[in-house]
């Protein structure tokens, strides 16, 4: 029999395609992580193409983003429920991947809905992260004499990691298990400072959810997974999930 199935939805604000080759290779390392293990575990991976990118639709806010990637939540619950032999099933494991503006989707998917009861939300993946919109703007305006980060409280999209994480550790419990956070820095990221993924990895430390962080070395904003390096430690992780679920299953 099968072990629990694990399904790992991603989220980014570029288009997938030029995303493709590094996703294969990251499925493949993680192949060869499992090559040895006796249980067997299927991985699915949900790419998502939001509202307003590539060939979707519409227009990308952050509600609108919040529906597409509810969706794909729902679609991945029927689909799991559709695969199942009988009614023992086995939640799915989900480990939610962002990128960039798709981490904030994230943790906005994790703080904010309730998942359906055949999916489990075992962990998350914050590559190249921010902690809000808000300090986005400070960093990309830092000038006094520049009026746009002072009209943060105008925005219509906030993307607020740092205030998720707090509903995070509010909705789950040791009980129900705390998703454990991987935050995948980029060593020369020349949009996002450091300083913001460090803020995300006290926070965590802070409301006690289990994380770790790791710095791509000479990895730039959008070219964490490019490198080796970048794709080992998100294949490394994700095995050690695969392993967690079926000594569980």
């Amino acid at each position: 029999m099968p072990g629990p199935e694990t399904y790992r939805l991603l989220g980014n604000a570029a288009s997938i395609p030029p995303r493709l080759p590094d996703l294969s290779s990251i499925l493949s390392m993680l192949k060869r992580e499992m090559a040895l293990e006796r249980k067997k575990v299927r991985c699915t991976m949900v790419c998502l193409s939001y509202r307003g990118y590539w060939t979707s639709r519409g227009r990308p806010t952050e509600n609108g983003l919040r529906l597409d990637a509810s969706a794909a939540i729902d679609w991945i619950s029927r689909v799991h429920q559709e695969a199942s032999r009988d009614d023992r099933q086995i939640p799915a494991q989900v480990v939610l991947w962002g990128q960039s503006i798709g981490s904030g989707v994230a943790t906005n998917l994790a703080a904010e809905r309730p998942f359906p009861k055949n999916i489990h939300l075992n962990s998350l993946i914050l590559e190249t992260p921010f902690t809000s919109i808000r300090a986005m703007l400070e960093v990309l305006y830092p000038q006094k004499w520049l009026p746009y980060k002072y009209l943060w409280p105008f925005l219509r999209n906030h993307l607020d990691s740092w205030q998720n994480l707090k509903l995070i550790s509010d909705i789950y419990s040791e009980k129900n298990g705390v998703p454990e956070i991987l935050i995948v820095q980029a060593a020369k990221d020349e949009l996002v400072p450091a300083e913001l993924s460090e803020k995300l990895h006290a926070r965590c430390l802070e409301l006690h959810i289990p994380v770790r962080k790791t710095s791509v070395g000479g990895a730039f904003h959008n070219d964490t997974t490019f490198r080796t390096e970048g794709r080992k430690v998100i294949s490394q992780f994700l095995a050690q999930k695969c392993r967690a679920a079926t000594r569980e299953g």
